[in-house]
C-alpha cells in the first residue's frame, strides 16, 4: 500500500490487509496504542496495518508476501485465451486492419 505509482486497483491489498486486520485486531491495537485507528482515513489505515504486517515477515520473504498481498483475488484471476480464442482474435485484428487499409 506504501507505493505511490497505481498500475492497477489496490482493491486485493485492500481487502486483504482489511482482513488482517479484523483477524489480528487485539495485536494490531496494542501496537498502536497511541493512535485512535476508528478515526484514521482509510489509507493512513491501510498503511499502519501494512507497516505492522511488514514488522513481522522474515525480510527475505518480504518480496513474496507483497507479491501475494497484490495478486487477484481467487476466482478473479486472468485466465489464459485458448489457441482457439487467439486465431480467431487475431483473425478479427486482421480483417479489421485490412478494411481500415482499403484491402
Amino acid at each position: 500500500m506504501a507505493r505511490r505509482g497505481v498500475d492497477r486497483t489496490p482493491y486485493p491489498a485492500a481487502l486483504r490487509l482489511y482482513a488482517i486486520a479484523e483477524q489480528r485486531w487485539a495485536e494490531v491495537e496494542a501496537s498502536y496504542a497511541t493512535v485512535d485507528l476508528f478515526h484514521v482515513g482509510p489509507r493512513k489505515f491501510l498503511n499502519l496495518i501494512f507497516a505492522w504486517c511488514v514488522q513481522r515477515i522474515d525480510p527475505d520473504k518480504r518480496e513474496e508476501w507483497e507479491v501475494d498481498l497484490e495478486s487477484p483475488l481467487p476466482g478473479r484471476e486472468k485466465a489464459k485465451p485458448s489457441e482457439r480464442t487467439i486465431e480467431r482474435e487475431g483473425a478479427d485484428f486482421m480483417a479489421a486492419m485490412m478494411q481500415h487499409q482499403g484491402g
